[in-house]
């Protein structure tokens, strides 16, 4: 019986980066365009870095995704439309939206997209993923604290592709939904793509951009004494070891998540995953000539 094709979804943040995650076996990457995705400046590409990419990989016949996995208002999302009418000229295979209107809106202007509804959309079961599926969505994200059963009870309900980040950072806020950064950098910019934006917001007309801030040091204070610094709970977490169950209960597109990975920590990522799928399709236990310390069958903190 033939295996399924399982794709490999890598972040790239730079042409470098494309690069190593082309080099080291990613099926597709997903990039951000300048001022339309939450990554920022850090891991967001120019429109002539787009089209490099883009050449790139039809060079080597593999996809480009858009995370365009911002807010937009409403007047802003003609703009998107034009951004997203002018890539899929040049190739542009999938787009990763973070809002049930631009998902619609996206997928009924281009039918020939795989739009995919983005991790903040916040899917975790069947009757999340039909909504979705619903408004048009061809992949939903989930997030990879789910279970391989709960996977599989969503495949068996639903007809549209599973994406599941099995590489990302857990946070106690919802990916894609936190307002936190307004509260540190509250300035007004203007760019000439988006316009006037809050360059610490990621809520509606925000730029998008996160600043991390629930991974640094908050200090406690009782009235003018501090009593303690502490940080909230975010670690980031790979679920290696678990993954031939994920393929087992039908997970489509392995995605990885870090856009600022620089290309000499994003290529051995891409790799362990990509050893472990081709040994899932070869029907083994485990990849052929792994790397030493492989990740154990938990979840494991890995630092970037």
């Amino acid at each position: 019986m033939a295996v399924r094709r399982v794709t490999l979804l890598a972040p790239a943040g730079s042409l470098k980066a494309a690069h190593a995650a082309f080099a080291e076996g990613a099926d597709a990457i997903y990039v951000g365009l300048r001022g339309w995705s939450r990554g920022g400046q850090k891991g967001e590409l120019s429109r002539d870095e787009m089209k490099d990419v883009l050449e790139i990989a039809r060079g080597s016949g593999r996809g480009v995704w858009l995370a365009a996995n911002i807010i937009p208002k409403p007047e802003e999302r003609k703009r998107l439309m034009g951004h997203l009418r002018a890539l899929v000229a040049l190739g542009l295979e999938g787009v990763i939206v973070n809002d049930a209107g631009s998902l619609r809106d996206v997928s009924e202007a281009f039918p020939q997209l795989l739009v995919s509804a983005s991790v903040g959309c916040g899917a975790l079961n069947e009757g999340d993923v039909l909504f979705y599926e619903a408004l048009g969505a061809r992949a939903v994200v989930l997030p990879g604290y789910l279970d391989p059963s709960e996977v599989a009870a969503i495949k068996a309900k639903t007809s549209i592709q599973v994406e599941l980040m099995v590489h990302m950072v857990q946070q106690f806020v919802q990916l894609g939904k936190c307002f936190m950064p307004s509260y540190f950098r509250l300035r007004p910019s203007r760019t000439e793509d988006v316009g006037v934006r809050l360059t610490g917001s990621v809520k509606r007309g925000g730029v998008g951009v996160c600043f991390s801030i629930c991974q640094e040091p908050w200090d406690l204070y009782w009235g003018e004494r501090k009593m303690d610094r502490r940080l909230f709970p975010a670690q980031q977490v790979s679920r290696h070891g678990d993954l031939g169950d994920f393929l087992d209960a039908g997970v489509d597109i392995v995605k990885l998540q870090g856009r600022s990975l620089p290309p000499e920590m994003l290529a051995p990522l891409v790799r362990r995953y990509r050893a472990a799928i081709d040994a899932w399709e070869d029907g083994l236990d485990r990849p052929v000539d792994s790397e030493p310390a492989p990740l154990p069958p938990m979840w494991t903190a890995v630092g970037r």
